[in-house]
């Protein structure tokens, strides 16, 4: 069957002839893909040479953001049949320290992890695969349409939680009794700045908008690009950052509350991303999950910068990968998000392109491209 991905030492996408994998333990799983997402992630490893194989191997096949079909199961499998539809896990853990014994693989100490499509392990760009029962996640089979959406949606989940869980130190001031952490619109009179408006990036703010907070979205396209529209369809503001410093990107979220509560950046602009932190307020929270692919040397006042880190209580965290809880809430919410802004996720698909069609996948010629899914055999 084809797959595609990368060859040892040689540049740029290939296709190649693998055998159909069987399975071959109790708890293994025989998947049909039927879609699979690509992003940025994807499409830096290309360009930039950027194959991880693992020892041994000649080649990696690519695609991280996959759903399809159980055609079979292994005899120990216990919660999935034939027909489920599933979505799949990225990481899988070290097996040793205590987060990867835990369901947490996403924070394994150990760095010993293998990544489905990036990092040693093959992706989901071919016709079938073989997982164990505990990486793949039932997607609800009215949802099936958008299922493509659920990994990059439960990376914005984990980012999303890690401001929950930091924030319950000492809750945001608020007059108002229903904006508490626990409440689904805790987000409310809280003003939050996305950095990249990506899918990444404007799943992050559509998320943050469910919470009911006041959200602005910085991205380098003009205000009639597609990604402007999305984010004015949630109810966000628009921020055109080509002539702006950071300051006044600041200031212009802050008008007229004076505080901006949360910086959630999904860009992988790294002179951005650090340019921000002199300017943000008492108590605010940055979640990065961007990972730059070239290195940018910038000018920041290092005591200046750890004086107001300490004094106004601020914290900056890394957000990468998720694990299955996360799987688990992003397919709880891409109905609402879908439902909630206008069927924005339906929209942000902005071409389908068959697996044959590989080369054309990793091409983008269109300034409004948003999000490419290939389209390895259609549901039923």
């Amino acid at each position: 069957m084809l797959g595609v991905g990368m060859l040892r030492g040689k540049p740029g996408i290939h296709s190649f002839e693998i055998p159909v994998p069987q399975i071959k333990k109790p708890d293994e799983v025989l998947v049909r893909m039927k879609e699979v997402g690509l992003d940025g992630t994807d499409f830096n490893i290309v360009p930039y040479n950027l194959q991880d194989i693992a020892e041994g191997r000649n080649n990696i096949i690519l695609g991280h953001e996959g759903v399809g079909i159980v055609e079979a199961v292994g005899s120990e499998v216990k919660a999935l049949v034939p027909g489920d539809i599933v979505c799949v896990i990225v990481r899988r853990g070290c097996g040793e320290c205590e987060p990867c014994l835990n369901n947490a693989s996403d924070m394994c100490m150990t760095g010993h992890f293998t990544e489905r499509g990036i990092h040693k392990l093959d992706g989901l760009l071919t016709r079938f695969i073989v997982d164990r029962e505990q990486y793949l996640v039932k997607v609800p089979p009215a949802i099936k349409e958008l299922a493509v959406f659920t990994e990059p949606l439960s990376i914005v989940e984990k980012g999303v939680e890690q401001i929950r869980i930091i924030q319950s130190r000492l809750p945001w001031y608020c007059p108002h009794d229903g904006h508490s952490l626990n409440d689904p619109e805790w987000g409310g009179c809280k003003v939050a700045l996305v950095v990249g408006a990506g899918p990444l990036g404007l799943l992050a703010a559509a998320l943050i908008r469910l919470s009911k907070a006041y959200t602005y979205v910085a991205d380098i396209v003009p205000e009639d690009h597609p990604k402007a529209q999305f984010v004015s369809d949630m109810g966000a503001k628009y921020i055109d950052v080509r002539t702006k410093t950071p300051g006044q990107i600041v200031d212009f979220c802050c008008t007229p509350s004076g505080i901006l509560n949360i910086i959630f950046e999904a860009s992988g602009a790294a002179d951005t991303a650090l340019e921000l932190i002199p300017f943000m307020s008492r108590s605010s929270i940055y979640v990065m999950t961007g990972i730059p692919r070239s290195d940018i040397n910038i000018k920041l006042n290092a005591a200046q910068l750890m004086r107001q880190i300490v004094r106004y209580n601020q914290v900056i965290v890394g957000s990468v990968n998720s694990n299955r809880h996360h799987f688990e809430m992003a397919l709880n919410d891409i109905n609402k998000i879908n439902s909630s802004f206008n069927g924005m996720l339906n929209k942000m698909i902005t071409r389908r392109v068959r697996l044959e069609d590989y080369e054309n996948a990793f091409t983008i010629n269109d300034p409004n491209h948003i999000k490419t899914v290939v389209e390895i055999e259609p549901f039923q």
